[in-house]
Parts: C-alpha cells; structure tokens; sequence
C-alpha cells in the first residue's frame, strides 16, 4: 500500500513537541521544501519532510510528527 503524503511543497508546518503525555506544538513555524518516501524496517512505506525553518535550518521529520501551521 503506498504512503500518502499529508503536505504539499510550500505548507507552513509546526512540529509536535512530545514531552513525557503530553504533546507540544513548537513554536517555530517551516516551510515543506521536498519530500520523499522510506521504507522503515518492516518495509512499510512512510513519508518523510525535509522542513526549512525560520532561522534558517532545515531537517527531515517523518509527517506525522508535523502539523499544520496556523
């Protein structure tokens, strides 16, 4: 079954924050850049983000640990 992704290039995303049960929203605000399929051990396939930040930096986060961006 193949992965879905959830973003476009071009969305403002938030990454989740998890801290102990709860879970965060960070306050940092970035832009989806690219996207790319993996397939974790079990050979399932999921979505990964590479996310350029307001500061600057970029990272790769697996879509579900983003949301949406106010």
């Amino acid at each position: 079954m193949p992965a879905t992704p959830r973003y476009k290039e071009g969305d403002s995303v938030n990454k989740r924050r998890t801290a102990g049960v709860f879970l965060e929203i960070g306050p940092a605000v970035g832009q989806v850049i690219s996207q790319r399929e993996k397939r974790n051990k079990k050979g399932v396939p999921c979505i990964y983000c590479t996310v350029r930040w307001e500061d600057g930096r970029s990272s790769e986060h697996a879509q579900h640990m983003l949301v949406p961006a106010p």
